[in-house]
Parts: C-alpha cells; structure tokens; sequence
C-alpha cells in the first residue's frame, strides 16, 4: 500500500531550534515586557500564571500552553499563591509556524488547551529537555513529534484564513524579509498585488497601526537587538536594518525610544534572543514590571 504526502506540506521544510529549557517560578515571578526574536511556546506542568500581550491577557493553569510570537511585546507573571513551573521551547522555520497556525495559536488567541486529559505533548517536551544538545537530529525529530501532538490533541481550531488576512499577513512577512533593505509601503502593496490605501486599511484594522509605523517599529526592534552586540558601530547598525543615512536611522530611534542608540546601548546589558522593551506607548493593559527570567 502506498501512501502520497501532499507536497506542499512538505516542501520548504524548515525548522530552526534554538534553546529549551525548565523553570519552577517564584511567586509573582515576572518576565517582561519583552521581545523574541522567534516563536516561544510555554508548557504549564503545575500552578498558575498570566500571559499579558498588546492584545489582551490570558490566566493559564496546568497542561496549558502559550505562544509568544517574533516581535510581540509580552510579559508573563506567576501566580502568587500557586506559581507555576513551567517547560519551554524556542524555535522558528516554515514547519512550525505552520505547526502553530493548525493549532490555532495566533497573536490574538495565544493560549494552547487539550480537548482531554492527553498529556503526549507534555511527555514529549519532557523527553526533548533530556536531550544532549549534540544530538540535534534526535531533538528536531523530537520538537516534530511535539508538533504534531499539539495540533492532534489541541481544542482551539484554526480560524479561516480569509482574503483580508491573507495580504495582511503576506505584507508583514515580506516586511520581515526585507526590513534591512531601503523599503516603502508601495514597494510592499505591489509585492502583495494590493492598492497602498488597501494595505493602509488592513494594518489599521487588524493592528491598530499603519504598514509604515509596523515597519519602523520592525526595524527599531531589530536594531536595540544589534545594539546589544558592543562590536557593532551604529553606522553599521544603521545599515542592518535599512536606514543608510546614520543620523535618519539616530533621529526616528530617538523618537521612538526617547533616546539615542548610543544612550539604550549604555543602558541596557549585553543579552542574546531577549530583548528588554519598555513600550514607548501606553498598552492597552496595565503590564506588570519589568523583571529578569
């Protein structure tokens, strides 16, 4: 008997893993407000706690898990009478946001919950924080497994995927791909086959904000994130992420962060994939402090 893949499930498989890890928290035991560089998904083995995003806040208890998506502002507090312990994994590639998507995990819905007592997902995350990081085969056939039982054993359903969502969500990937080259909104409604009021509209309504401002916050989350690296001239950083006049890219990093490059990079210590944001605009939510993990 043969059996086809479709080859569209298939092709470009990419998976990108980079840390896993464990951690028994603290009463209100808070991270945040911060931003990844890739996808983070949390796994609460016991206790309870509260994801807060630009979009809402979720209470999360045992056997539930949450997203937070590249480029997202969160912050995550345990709670203060049962603190939870938690597992997590950070990866990236075409397969596991596919992965996410099938399980209805977005921006605007980030929680992930069981349709019944399976606990597959929680042993197979449990199975990859055993692995010696140089079996990185073993750990990525592992992290596909853990995929593929979130979305078996996931009760959210994907939410259709209309016309309007569609272009938005090509639009911000193209902007993704392409933020350290000298880019306008127009070159961005052409790549997605759309008017540039369109695309105007749909940022404003799905985001709260116009493709130009997504674009620049884009750009300015990626630069505080070269900052960290002290080899780095602000020229080049400059550069990095699109902006070939230095003084422009220290002019709008000034205006968006309230001070200058040189000024965020003395402030803030030498990280890797966090990076540490205090929004330069009031969320919609009152967000705990910030707080080391």
């Amino acid at each position: 008997m043969q059996k086809d893949l479709r080859p569209e499930d298939m092709t470009h498989f990419g998976l990108n893993i980079y840390q896993f890890g464990h951690q028994r928290c603290a009463p209100k035991h808070s991270f945040g407000p911060a931003v990844r560089q890739h996808f983070l998904l949390h796994y609460v083995i016991q206790g309870k706690g509260c994801l807060y995003t630009e979009q809402g806040q979720w209470p999360l208890a045992a056997g539930e898990a949450f997203l937070i998506h590249p480029h997202a502002i969160t912050t995550y507090t345990a709670d203060a009478r049962q603190p939870w312990e938690y597992m997590w994994i950070e990866v990236d590639g075409l397969i596991a946001e596919r992965s996410f998507e099938a399980c209805g995990l977005l921006r605007e819905a980030p929680v992930w919950r069981a349709k019944s007592a399976d606990a597959s997902a929680q042993a197979l995350l449990s199975e990859i924080l055993t692995q010696d990081t140089s079996r990185a085969l073993k750990i990525a056939g592992l992290t596909c497994q853990f995929l593929d039982a979130l979305m078996e054993h996931g009760l959210q359903q994907p939410k259709p995927v209309n016309s309007e969502n569609r272009h938005l969500e090509n639009a911000v990937a193209y902007m993704e791909r392409h933020y350290h080259n000298p880019l306008d909104i127009l070159a961005v409604a052409k790549h997605c086959r759309i008017d540039r009021s369109y695309l105007t509209r749909l940022f404003q309504k799905q985001l709260g904000i116009g493709p130009k401002q997504y674009l620049l916050r884009l750009r300015m989350t990626m630069a505080v994130g070269l900052l960290q690296d002290l080899r780095l001239p602000i020229k080049v950083i400059a550069c990095s992420v699109g902006y070939a006049d230095q003084m422009q890219f220290s002019r709008l990093f000034r205006q968006h962060f309230h001070m200058s490059p040189s000024e965020w990079r003395a402030r803030h210590p030498l990280s890797h994939e966090i990076i540490e944001l205090a929004p330069v605009t009031r969320p919609r939510f009152p967000l705990p402090p910030p707080a080391t993990e």
